[in-house]
Formats: structure tokens, sequence, C-alpha cells
């Protein structure tokens, strides 16, 4: 068969596929979507903008430090970098709620600022359609309500967008020192890992 002929059955073939296929489905224009990483603190779940979130890592080995408040839990060599670890639970006041072996640290970045924000379970990555969001009732959250923007409603499930950035730029968290009573409540134990 010469080349002419193949090419010629092959425009054919092209021309009868494209006569015979079907049109694409025409529905409503996509909608627009949110994603970001899930997460659980004190039994709440939780959302954060990818921006947000550095990277997520177990629970690393925690050298302790002395008169700072306690959910500053200390600091953490992460490759390379010592990051002081808080432990989100006692930051916000809220009762952890799964078992220690399914705790996560995300680490999070705002210019100068680096934490590890010690979480008690990641959810993976949420999508949202931009509807299912609705204003947040933050005096329902307690002290969690300060980071909330947002709340997603979808399948039944409740996720709250938290601003972590917000949470390293607060003077609450800035303020790591504990104060002279805070301190003789508690014992300093030194090179303690967790």
């Amino acid at each position: 068969m010469s080349t002419d002929r193949v090419i010629a059955l092959l425009k054919d073939l092209e021309a009868a596929a494209r006569m015979n296929a079907a049109p694409l489905p025409s529905g409503p224009a996509a909608e627009p979507e949110w994603q970001g990483m899930g997460f659980q603190v004190g039994g709440v779940r939780l959302v954060a903008p990818l921006e947000d979130i550095g990277e997520v890592i177990m629970l690393p080995r925690i050298t302790r430090m002395p008169r700072v408040r306690e959910w500053l839990l200390g600091l953490a060599n992460i490759r390379g970098r010592l990051i002081p670890i808080v432990d989100l639970h006692l930051f916000l006041a809220m009762p952890p709620t799964q078992p220690v072996s399914r705790w996560r640290v995300l680490v999070v970045e705002d210019g100068d600022l680096v934490a590890g924000l010690l979480v008690e379970q990641l959810l993976g990555m949420q999508y949202f359609a931009e509807r299912a969001s609705e204003a947040v009732e933050a005096e329902q959250l307690g002290e969690l309500g300060r980071y909330v923007c947002r709340t997603f409603r979808a399948g039944g499930r409740i996720f709250h967008e938290a601003r972590l950035r917000s949470i390293l730029r607060d003077d609450r968290f800035l303020n790591v020192a504990e104060t002279p009573s805070q301190a003789d409540s508690r014992e300093f134990h030194g090179n303690a890992g967790i």
C-alpha cells in the first residue's frame, strides 16, 4: 500500500470519527472549587489553605525549654533548622480526642516567623465548592474562633477554615515567657524528649 493511500485512509477514518462522535456534555459551568489541608484539633475539623502549610511531619524529638508557657513544647531540629513546636490543644484550650500516634506537626512560615503546630490528626486534602462556605460563628469555637474565617458544609461534614499564619502573628502567641506564678506551678525537666 502506498504512502498516499495510507494517508487517504487515515483522513477518511478521521472524518468518519468526527461525524459519528458524540458531542461533549453541555452541563453547567464548573463551580469554583476551594482546596486545603484538613486536620483536627480537639475533635474539631479544620482546613487550612495550602499556602499556609510548608510541610507536614511526624512528631519529632523535642527539647524542652525552661520558663515558657506550657503550650510551647520546646524546640525540634527539622532538617537543620530549630523550630518551636506548639501544642495547639493547649494554646487553644481544647482537649485532645485522638491518641498521640495520630498526631502530626504542621510547619507554618510567615515571613521571619516559623513554628510547628501540633495537631491531633491529619485529614488529607479537602475540596469544597465555594458556594458551600458560610460565615463562621466564632463565639461557638472559643479561642479557636479568633483564627477561623469561614465554615464549609459538605456531605454532612463541617470544616472551619483556619488561618494558621494569623496564629504566628498573634501577640498571645508571640508572648511565650511564663509569668512568675506559672513558673512556680511547673517544674522544668531539662532535655526530656517527647
